[in-house]
């Protein structure tokens, strides 16, 4: 009996090499492997050049693996044409027809699949609701702001009604404040048509702002897959833990075996701390790194008690939190501490104060290098 088909996108053992003439051969995609949820907002996370658009657009049918298999829903549609796909991409130009007026532009789609020209009106209408644009049908693309165009894009690209939405780094010709409120936008629209998003990005505040999962990539391999939560608390490896938001790393010693293991941190003695460190094949006296967050780094300005010692070297003010820039004997960077205002008070530690530095156990995460 043949098993269900399986929904969502299956990408498998997937291959890109490029052949440049000064590098020679490039892999763009080192054998990767994931599965996208139907109806998630998904997330291709990393820095430039760690083939997140290359993924997409193989997705989408622009290129073509040189080993692998692309299915949607169990279908394998890695030979398919782009134009046979139930696939749209929105990208980072937003390829609006500028001689098009925004309803034309929206309507464009549904006219190449030959809609009836009243049921395409009336999905036009729908789509402008969807994104906000009601009464703009009749202008020209090039009399709207950056924040309206890249909604006409949005309607136009959601208006065929595809299985899945590839989103190819939409935001990043917006202003900040721009960029904050079509965060929000594009999870709105997610949830309400329940397509299944893929969207590309360097920004890793978008892919924990709006991401069910975000896969975490670097030179063409995908590092690790995970809910926003998960890839900000538990980092398998040290890129991850680095690209994610900011982070303290702490040299230790794996001092005794066990589940949660234990390990000696620091300067004159230093401090235990126990961590899962299931993931590692370390033994006792081995040397590992420490991930803590500077939001659950915490200063002790009395300086008595467990602890790194240390002295502050700068404070600087953020109005809802303070951070701390804290200078440890033994380590090569300062340790960052986040401590929120109370009533837009700091606390009350200054620069060249002497503090001893903790954090709870389960604010250690132990890396992979």
């Amino acid at each position: 009996m043949d098993s269900p088909p399986q929904p969502g996108i299956h990408i498998r053992d997937m291959v890109k090499v490029f052949t440049d003439d000064q590098q020679g051969e490039v892999r763009a995609l080192d054998n990767v492997s994931l599965h996208i949820r139907s109806n998630e907002f998904f997330t291709l996370l990393g820095p430039s050049g760690c083939g997140k658009t290359t993924l997409l657009r193989v997705i989408a049918g622009f290129e073509q693996p040189s080993q692998g298999r692309v299915l949607l829903d169990d279908l394998d549609v890695t030979d398919q044409a782009p134009y046979r796909r139930p696939v749209n991409t929105v990208f980072q130009s937003y390829a609006l027809f500028p001689h098009m007026t925004v309803a034309e532009n929206v309507r464009f789609g549904l006219e190449m699949q030959k809609v009836d020209p009243a049921a395409a009106e009336r999905r036009v209408a729908e789509m402008l609701e969807l994104v906000h644009l009601t009464g703009m049908e009749r202008r020209k693309t090039g009399q709207l702001s950056g924040g309206q165009q890249q909604r006409v894009a949005l309607a136009r690209a959601l208006a065929p009604a595809p299985k899945v939405l590839l989103l190819d780094e939409p935001l990043s010709a917006l202003d900040f404040k721009l960029r904050k409120g079509m965060q929000i936008e594009l999870k709105r629209l997610q949830q309400e048509t329940g397509i299944t998003f893929v969207f590309v990005t360097h920004d890793q505040e978008e892919a924990l702002t709006m991401s069910d999962r975000v896969a975490v990539m670097k030179s063409g391999k995908v590092l690790q897959i995970g809910t926003p939560e998960e890839i900000y608390r538990h980092p398998v490896e040290r890129f991850v833990a680095d690209f994610i938001g900011e982070t303290n790393f702490l040299p230790a010693t794996l001092s005794t075996e066990g589940h949660p293991a234990v390990f000696t941190v620091g300067n004159a003695g230093g401090f235990t701390v126990r961590a899962e460190a299931s993931q590692l094949d370390q033994r006792q006296g081995s040397q590992v790194t420490l991930a803590v967050r500077p939001e659950r780094t915490f200063l002790d300005p009395a300086g008595h008690g467990e602890g790194l010692s240390g002295r502050v070297e700068t404070v600087v003010y953020f109005g809802t939190d303070t951070l701390y820039h804290v200078r440890v004997d033994g380590l090569e960077a300062p340790l960052t501490a986040r401590i929120q205002n109370r009533d837009n008070h700091a606390p009350d530690i200054d620069e060249g104060a002497e503090v001893r530095i903790t954090f709870p156990d389960d604010a250690v995460q132990v890396l992979k290098d």
